[in-house]
């Protein structure tokens, strides 16, 4: 909106009867209702200038004492973001920042199943048969959860064969270069002899702590590039060579790195063999095909020896030095893991080419979120570019570099009182990257507001014909303030439909942006008033870019809200002069302009009409996304990894398939309690309700048969067979390992309702003593104990890839299946061997609860939609107090929506969280420049509905530009950042606001030419209800005046 904030704006004599005197002069008090001259004011402007008034009356306290109220507020204001500055550094819980998306259903029963299995693990303080002290780096995973601590990365080769031998020799001396690293040896999995496990099976703590203090030999990768080892018994020819690879070994005993062959013959005839091998998924343990398949793509294979696509995985382990246990500081050994991962090999790997040929991704443990971090750092300079564009458009156009530094430091300020709202008053207790997004909002509409108010400022001149500092400040509160209510409400409305969601995230966006507009409308009305005054006394004599802007202003200096079309109650000599002293923009727009919508209106509301045909088309084609929220763009290692991990290793199960986890341990009617949590802190999700009465000894059995049953191929419940996908359950595997280290007899004594249950537990344990087997059961089982060694409570879970994708997965499939699943589990405890401890052997599914989630958005989307186009529909009925103008302005508005969700449909989007809180965002950002141009023609004096069009769009026209420019100028900086968030929700208000002006500057007025139009009191609910009220009263009202109709503008 431009304003015309210039210290030498003129205001012409013959059109306003400046009086005589100088114009800084104040005011005679008598002449309190009239202007310089005495000319009487009219009954409008002389009622805002009643001395009686109580605006009035603090308007004078006000302009007697600008410069201390200055000081005030803006000390206020400081104070509190200083306040806000310093408990974000020294109270960590105060300002809780998270990269981390919370996207939940958490009433949902399948949300309170995940979060019971994850403060489960993550509660877990008891390593089974618990060591005082475990060997270093012996453990592929950190506290027992199901989170490898690995480095992977996949080569891929886009237009060839990754086994070609240029690229195997590159592929080989590139993976040396990567485990030479500095640290490589202090972090890396150790494969311990059978001599050094031995020791810590015997519990020699002492001798532990000497192996730990001596160098150990890192465990391998898990990679195609390895030889064989002769000395294992089985030729390298064979496919069962140990371990897999294709590299050959010439000796006859084991050869060292150094002494590995890359022979093109041998690489070719291993290739052939792998390629046309049957594997068994079932005993994946020792099965050498299925190792060197897991790795390669899942196009090799029935005799096709090529592959696009290999992985490499570099396995880490815990504890980490200077750690006993795995469970001895879980989160802090996980932490400087990923931390020495991002360090040591973020910048090598994306700076370091294997060969011409070959394309690296990769990901390991903790690196994503760690550089998701740095990448939040990086975009938020873009906020700040955004800030600084803001900065120098209203410096420009206010003509002052105190005033711009003065809007743009009380929009930043607002954020202290807003968060301290947030965060006190409505407790809320997360802050992410929906929250940070708003700073664009409050720009755009902060910027709008002190616009208006200095337009309003400035025009008070004219209307007043005075300088009288209290009188314009009465002005500019009465109109501006009216006006930025109307917007800031209905924007305020819109995020209120969001604080209305289900998801966390959403929700505390909604309310954060809410206060935050509150915030900065108080701050406008408060602060703002007292720099525009000491702007008047300390500043305005200082010309900015050498008086620039005000050349400009002179052209392009809008008006404000029928302040103009009052020249209408001056003499005739005046008012022709201020027509002729009317800036080139502002005619424009009155006649050239004006007069085209009027005589073209009918082309314009057919292309209108057809525009929105179209649109709505392709909003109708909106599609919710399937996939997983992203983050980064394509061709950004992170999510290319991301992305076409799944893609290129689909074999035995997408590495994205849909999962089934089987859960026993946990009462399964009431898994959580939540009390005494919230919704938005992701650190305490709530307390598990361990199922007292759950015996391991007893259910054995049970689990034994629900888990065979589980993996047995069901069209239904998404399962392809044990040889295709098997279950993973570590109680199938005990048995097996009771079968063959004792017998059935035994196997039958320690389950089931009369369970031997101590030596069930000496059994387990004598097993689990075995690393290998440790390394596997510490995934899927989860001891509580109470501090002493003894064992509380337990959950076992069983984990099942399902033939269906996430990333493909309709919401409503994946309900279905989720119910199913549901169905399936009851069925079990109907029949043998679970019927008979049903009460021992409860257990419930896990899985699949973001079908709910992506459902629910759906609907939420929609539903935020109507209330928020309600919303907005009710504020503009009350504030333009005419009904037909709020039904049209609504209706605009519903189509300014359609558009904006028809132009995301072409340009590819599809309905996912952002677009969910942008589309319901839209009607709130888009009423902005349809109420100004709503009120300017109800603020009209003209006669006409014509007449007054033209002045609408005269008064309010170049400012309406104005404004959609500077928050386009605004949102553009949002097209650069690395965050897909960010470059969405910029590219959702630029589209937005361009709608806007498009519909608001030329619908809007084509639609009020039509006899549609209302003109004098038409669709004024007021007047309605007044008569009402007066004919139930029984009053006689007087015969309307007589009131011309027909249109007087020359211009038509």
């Amino acid at each position: 909106m431009v304003d015309s904030h210039a210290p030498d704006a003129e205001i012409p004599a013959d059109a306003i009867h400046m009086a005589d005197k100088d114009e800084a002069e104040e005011p005679r008090p008598e002449a309190e209702a009239e202007g310089e001259e005495g000319r009487e004011l009219p009954e409008e402007l002389a009622h805002i200038v009643d001395e009686s008034r109580f605006v009035m009356k603090i308007s004078r306290f006000a302009a007697a004492r600008p410069t201390k109220l200055f000081a005030a507020t803006c000390g206020s204001y400081c104070s509190i973001f200083i306040m806000l500055i310093v408990l974000a550094f020294s109270v960590p819980s105060f300002f809780p920042f998270e990269s981390e998306v919370p996207l939940y259903l958490r009433d949902h029963v399948a949300r309170e199943r995940l979060d019971a299995v994850i403060t489960a693990e993550d509660d877990s303080n008891f390593i089974l048969n618990q060591p005082e002290l475990q060997l270093r780096g012996s453990v592929s995973s950190l506290g027992g959860a199901r989170d490898d601590t690995t480095l992977e990365i996949i080569y891929v080769a886009e237009a060839g064969n990754v086994f070609e031998l240029e690229n195997i020799e590159a592929i080989v001396a590139f993976e040396k270069k990567i485990r030479a690293r500095a640290g490589y040896q202090d972090y890396c999995y150790v494969d311990y002899s059978p001599e050094a496990r031995s020791v810590q099976e015997s519990r020699n703590w002492t001798a532990v702590a000497e192996i730990n203090a001596q160098k150990q030999t890192c465990a391998p990768p898990s990679t195609v590039f390895y030889a064989c080892d002769p000395a294992a018994g089985f030729p390298c020819e064979s496919a069962l060579s140990t371990p897999m690879g294709v590299l050959d070994c010439p000796k006859a005993t084991t050869c060292t790195e150094d002494e590995f062959v890359v022979s093109e013959s041998f690489k070719d005839d291993k290739l052939r063999t792998y390629s046309q091998t049957a594997i068994d998924l079932t005993t994946p343990a020792g099965n050498n095909a299925y190792s060197f398949l897991k790795m390669v793509d899942s196009g090799f294979s029935d005799g096709n020896p090529m592959a696009q696509a290999v992985r490499t995985e570099f396995f880490f382990g815990a504890p980490l030095a200077g750690f006993k246990t795995v469970i001895d500081d879980a989160d802090g050994q996980s932490d400087d893991l990923a931390d020495f991962l991002y360090e040591e090999y973020y910048d090598f790997l994306m700076d370091t080419e294997v060969n011409g040929e070959i394309e690296i991704l990769f990901n390991g443990h903790g690196m994503f979120f760690l550089y998701i971090n740095d990448v939040l750092l990086q975009d938020a300079m873009f906020a700040l570019a955004a800030m600084a564009f803001s900065w120098i458009y209203m410096a420009f156009m206010v003509s002052s570099v105190f005033l711009a530094t003065m809007g743009i430091g009380q929009i930043v300020l607002s954020f202290g009182p807003a968060y301290f709202l947030y965060f006190g008053v409505f407790q809320q207790r997360y802050f992410g990257v929906f929250n940070i997004l708003s700073i664009f909002i409050i720009l755009g509409i902060g910027a709008d507001d002190i616009f208006v108010y200095l337009d309003t400022w400035e025009r008070a001149k004219l209307a007043l014909v005075t300088t009288d500092k209290a009188k314009m400040l009465a002005f500019s509160w009465t109109y501006a303030g009216k006006a930025m209510l109307i917007t800031s409400l209905s924007t305020v409305f819109s995020f209120v439909s969001n604080a209305n969601s289900s998801f966390p995230a959403i929700q505390t966006f909604g309310i954060f942006a809410s206060l935050l507009v509150l915030v900065n409308y108080c701050a406008v009305m408060v602060h703002f008033p007292m720099c525009v005054m000491v702007h008047e006394v300390h500043f305005s004599k200082y010309r900015f870019l050498c008086g620039l802007p005000e050349k400009v202003n002179k052209v392009f200096r809008g008006g404000f809200k029928g302040i103009e079309s009052r020249v209408a109650t001056m003499e005739p000599g005046a008012k022709a002069a201020a027509a002729k002293s009317e800036p080139a923009a502002n005619r424009w727009f009155r006649e050239s302009f004006g007069t085209f919508v009027i005589h073209a209106n009918i082309g314009i509301l057919v292309a209108f009409v057809l525009l929105t045909v179209f649109l709505t088309v392709a909003a109708s084609k909106l599609e919710v996304d399937k996939g997983d929220v992203q983050f980064l763009p394509s061709g950004d290692n992170f999510q290319d990894f991301i992305d076409k991990k799944p893609d290129y290793f689909a074999r035995g199960g997408s590495v994205d398939a849909a999962t089934v986890e089987l859960v026993w341990g946990i009462n399964p009617d009431e898994p959580i309690d939540r009390a005494g949590t919230h919704s938005t802190d992701m650190d305490n999700l709530g307390e598990v309700n361990w199922d007292e009465d759950f015996s391991i000894a007893a259910a054995a059995e049970c689990m034994v048969s629900i888990c065979l049953a589980a993996e047995a191929k069901s069209d239904s419940r998404k399962t392809s067979g044990p040889s295709s996908i098997p279950i993973d359950c570590v109680m199938m595997r005990f048995k097996t390992h009771v079968l063959s280290a004792y017998n059935q007899s035994t196997w039958d004594a320690i389950t089931g309702p009369n369970a031997d249950a101590e030596r069930f537990e000496q059994i387990l344990m004598l097993w689990v003593s075995d690393p290998s087997v440790y390394s596997y059961v510490s995934e899927y089982t989860f001891p509580l104990s109470d501090g002493k060694g003894n064992i509380l409570y337990l959950m076992s879970v069983a984990e099942l890839k399902l033939t269906v994708r996430m990333s493909n997965l309709e919401p409503t499939t994946g309900i279905e299946i989720w119910e199913i699943w549901e169905a399936w589990v009851a069925e079990q405890y109907t029949k043998s061997p679970c019927l008979e401890v049903k009460d021992q052997a409860r257990m419930f599914q896990s899985s699949l609860d973001i079908s709910f989630v992506k459902d629910t958005l759906r609907t939420e989307a929609f539903n935020g939609i109507y209330l928020s186009v309600g919303l907005t529909g009710v504020v503009l009925i009350l504030a333009t107090q005419n009904i037909l103008l709020a039904i049209y302005a609504t209706g605009i508005i519903s189509m300014i929506v359609i558009c904006t969700m028809g132009t995301t449909v072409l340009m590819g989007w599809k309905l996912g969280v952002l677009e969910s809180i942008g589309f319901v965002m839209v009607p709130g950002l888009s009423v902005d420049f349809i109420a100004h141009f709503a009120d300017s023609y109800i603020e009209s004096t003209e006669i006409g509905r014509h007449a007054r069009l033209q002045d609408m769009l005269a008064t309010s026209g170049v400012a309406i530009a104005s404004g959609a420019f500077s928050t386009l100028g605004a949102t553009m900086f949002l097209f650069f950042p690395q965050i897909i968030f960010f470059v969405k929700f910029g590219t959702m208000i630029f589209i937005t606001i361009g709608f806007s002006l498009l519909w608001s500057m030329v619908c809007f007025p084509a639609i009020l030419s039509t006899p549609l139009g209302p003109e004098g009191n038409t669709g004024n609910w007021l007047v309605l209800v007044r008569k009402l009220i007066k004919k139930c009263k029984g009053e006689k009202h007087p015969p309307p005046a007589e009131f011309p109709t027909h249109d007087v503008s020359p211009a038509v």
